[in-house]
This record gives C-alpha cells, sequence and structure tokens, in this order.
C-alpha cells in the first residue's frame, strides 16, 4: 500500500524486445538509403569515366587524322552518353532523396515512440514515476518563477491485496487498469495522470488549487460507488480509494515536501475509516449467484 513515494528511475523502460525491433527496423532503413547513394555515385562516377574515354577516341581520332564524320558521329555519342548518364543520375538522387526523407519520418516516429514508451506505464499506460517526477520539478520551477500554484493528488487503493487473493492476480492487474482508465476519464487535458508503484497512482493538476483537487478525488469515489471496477461470469468487484492531496505554495515548495502532505492527508483519510472495497468487512466484496 501507500506509502511516502520515493523516486525511482528503473520503471516502465521500454522492454528488450521493442527496443531491438525498432532497431533493426532503423538499421534495415538506413541500409537502403546506403545503397541507393552508391548506385548514385556509381552512375555519376561511370558517366565520368564514359565521358573520359570519349575524350580519348576523339583525341586519338583527330590525330590519326580521319574525316570529319568520324568527328561528328563520336561528338553525339559522346554527348549522348554524358546526357544519358546524368538523366540516370538524377533519377537515382531523387529517388535517394525520397527515401532519405522517408527514413527520416519514420526515425522520427519510432523516435517518439520509444520516448512515450519511456515515459508510461507499462500496466495501465498511464505516465510511470520517473515521469511524473521529473514533471513535477519542471513544474515546480515554473510556477516559481510565474508566482502561480498547482496541487498534487494522491490515490491509494483500498484492500488491493484482497482483491489479489480472493480473485488471483490477473483480476487485480484488470482492477488498476480499470481504476486507470477511470482517473483518465475524470482528469482534464492539462492534468497528468500517473502510477506511482503498486496501487498508488498520482496527478499533478496545473494552475489549481487544493479545493479543485479534492473534487477530483470525490468525482472518482463518486463512479467507483455507482458501479463496480471489474465485472465478469457474473461476478462484481466494488472498489474504494483514499485520497490525499497537497497544493504549491501552501503545503510545501519542494516536490519532497509536496508528497510526503499528500501521502499524510491520504493516510489520515484512510485511518479515519475511508470504505475500502466493502463498508462492512473491509474486503473485497463478491456479488454474484449464491452457490
Amino acid at each position: 500500500m501507500g506509502g511516502i513515494v520515493e523516486r525511482s528511475s528503473g520503471e516502465a523502460a521500454p522492454t528488450e524486445a521493442m527496443v531491438a525491433g525498432s532497431t533493426t527496423k532503423a538499421a534495415l532503413d538506413a541500409q537502403r538509403a546506403a545503397d541507393l547513394a552508391r548506385l548514385r555515385w556509381g552512375l555519376r562516377a561511370g558517366g565520368a569515366i564514359l565521358g573520359f574515354i570519349c575524350a580519348a577516341v576523339l583525341s586519338l581520332a583527330h590525330a590519326s587524322g580521319l574525316g570529319w564524320e568520324f568527328h561528328i558521329l563520336n561528338g553525339l555519342v559522346f554527348v549522348g552518353i554524358i546526357v544519358i548518364a546524368y538523366a540516370f543520375a538524377a533519377v537515382s538522387r531523387g529517388t535517394h532523396v525520397e527515401q532519405e526523407q522517408r527514413h527520416r519520418a519514420r526515425l522520427f516516429t519510432r523516435t517518439i515512440e520509444l520516448q512515450d514508451m519511456a515515459m508510461r506505464d507499462e500496466l495501465t499506460q498511464l505516465f510511470n514515476r520517473r515521469y511524473f517526477f521529473q514533471r513535477l520539478e519542471e513544474e515546480l520551477d515554473r510556477v516559481r518563477t510565474r508566482h502561480s500554484c498547482l496541487a498534487v493528488v494522491v490515490l491509494d487503493v483500498d484492500k488491493l491485496k484482497g482483491i489479489n487473493d480472493t480473485f488471483g492476480h490477473q483480476v487485480g492487474d484488470a482492477v488498476l487498469v480499470n481504476l486507470a482508465r477511470l482517473l483518465v476519464k475524470h482528469t482534464r487535458v492539462t492534468d497528468i495522470p500517473a502510477r506511482l508503484g503498486g496501487d498508488e497512482f498520482g496527478v499533478i493538476m496545473l494552475e489549481t488549487s487544493k479545493g479543485v483537487a479534492l473534487a477530483l478525488g470525490e468525482r472518482v469515489q463518486q463512479a467507483l460507488d455507482a458501479s463496480p471496477i471489474y465485472e465478469q461470469d457474473g461476478e462484481s468487484i466494488k472498489l474504494s480509494v483514499s485520497v490525499g492531496v497537497s497544493s504549491f505554495p501552501w503545503s510545501g515548495e519542494s516536490v519532497d515536501e509536496l508528497l510526503r502532505s499528500a501521502d499524510t492527508h491520504m493516510y489520515a483519510a484512510k485511518a479515519a475509516g475511508h470504505r475500502g472495497t466493502d463498508i462492512s468487512s473491509g474486503t473485497p466484496s463478491r456479488s454474484g449467484p449464491k452457490p
């Protein structure tokens, strides 16, 4: 369960298979571009060599005293070869440029995809804790400069261990995924929702007062009260979360101070009798056909 959130740099990085696959594709594209470049320069070199041979033949013909018809014929051949060689070179250059542009576009897209993967939690696809801490540091610097405000919301799932013990870890993972979707649904475009680890989630709310941040926690809990977080095969699970909120500059001025304050409020909410997943027993509710 919760606990004061500590920084970590080793979560939710892209898997080795994903990185290897993207690297292999990029290498193949680079090889194709290099092959086209070699073809272009080969055509240019071939044209230059042919031009040199024609010039040598003309020089020998002139030195041998051959007639003007021979000179005209060789001149036309020379010009034709040069034109054809440069035409091939131009075509290959156009193809190479187009291929290189496509390669750069694909490489840029894959770079963006890898960057996005590096900042996402693998299970829920929310931002991961590394990105959460990084953005919180950046946004604190920004609000200090602008003399503005922000809020941090920490949500801890009540009795997740009971869900795992009763239904299994696959169902527990599904519960976390569904909660993440619910969190995204109730946050704004400017908010930064993240999974901080295990059963704990966090949201950075920019230009937001503590009251507005508390309202987010209430909306999430109301949505959880309204319907089960997980339903399958006649069984359903209802869930609740404990919420803690802190705000800059009133609750603290550093990342550690803000998270410590939010965590303290979250634990106070849990200790005050937050409902967990079942009001009567504090264990996951299980409904469905009775045996």
